[in-house]
């Protein structure tokens, strides 16, 4: 019997993917545990009585969370987004991105993560309107 040594990595997500965690994201009521230390309580999506513990990394955009999906080796779960959304609020309003190429269309400050991208609108800026 032969055993293999062959890494495993996921698969690259898409645009469509992580847009879909990010409107579930938006969803999330988020609680500021210890925002200073990157500590937030997020809700479940299916029981609202239950909720997750996501401690972010700091100077990163990236964390870790309680969930099942992300205990089994999801990265960037949708409570982890929406940590990170409160947790930039003040900043602006952040959009996530699966590759750097999406993120720089934006025209936006870039937020490099971990297999992510962020692009962030700063407050008070409305988007522009195209005039014909």
């Amino acid at each position: 019997m032969t055993t293999s040594t062959a890494t495993i990595t996921a698969p690259a997500r898409n645009t469509v993917q992580v847009k879909k965690l990010q409107a579930a994201s938006r969803r999330l009521m988020v609680i500021p545990r210890d925002p200073e230390r990157g500590r937030y309580l997020v809700a479940s999506a299916g029981d609202p009585s239950r909720a997750y513990q996501v401690s972010l990394q700091r100077g990163e955009l990236a964390g870790h969370c309680t969930c099942l999906w992300a205990q089994y080796g999801g990265i960037n779960c949708k409570h982890v987004l929406a940590a990170l959304r409160e947790h930039y609020a003040s900043a602006g309003r952040l959009s996530f991105w699966p590759n750097r190429d999406a993120a720089e269309r934006q025209h936006r400050r870039i937020l490099p993560g971990e297999r992510l991208y962020a692009t962030l609108r700063p407050r008070g800026q409305r988007r522009r309107e195209h005039n014909s």
